[in-house]
């Protein structure tokens, strides 16, 4: 059997598709939660959520406003990552590769590119 560990031509795989499948299937038929701060991260995971998402504001609040939406502040998601236990999931604007970077580095568990943020 080869040697599965990383070398500088063959960089480590982060998000293999077993790893993505075995996430849905973990999430699938549970409840996961919009959530603007640690303590509504907490209640959620008490209440049984299977998940969270860290939000900057809720999607209604952002049409409400008529405004776009960011990318969740880093210390928001370290916060919710610390008080809670199930996983934590944020969004990045679609096409702000950046912005997924920056998650990924925060260690959230899931990332979703999603339109939510930058209305067509």
């Amino acid at each position: 059997m080869a040697d599965p560990s990383p070398t500088p031509a063959t960089p480590p795989e982060t998000g293999t598709f077993r790893v993505k499948r075995g996430l849905a299937e973990m999430l699938r038929g549970g409840v996961i939660m919009d959530v603007v701060d640690a303590e509504q991260a907490k209640i959620a995971e008490e209440a049984g959520a299977v998940a969270v998402m860290a939000l900057e504001r809720v999607p209604s609040d952002i049409r409400r406003d008529g405004g776009v939406a960011r990318m969740s502040d880093p210390e928001l998601i370290e916060g919710i990552k610390e008080v809670t236990t199930i996983p934590v999931m944020a969004k990045a604007r679609i096409g702000h590769f950046v912005e997924a970077q920056i998650l990924e580095a925060l260690g959230v568990d899931f990332v979703d590119e999603s339109e939510v943020l930058t209305p067509a």
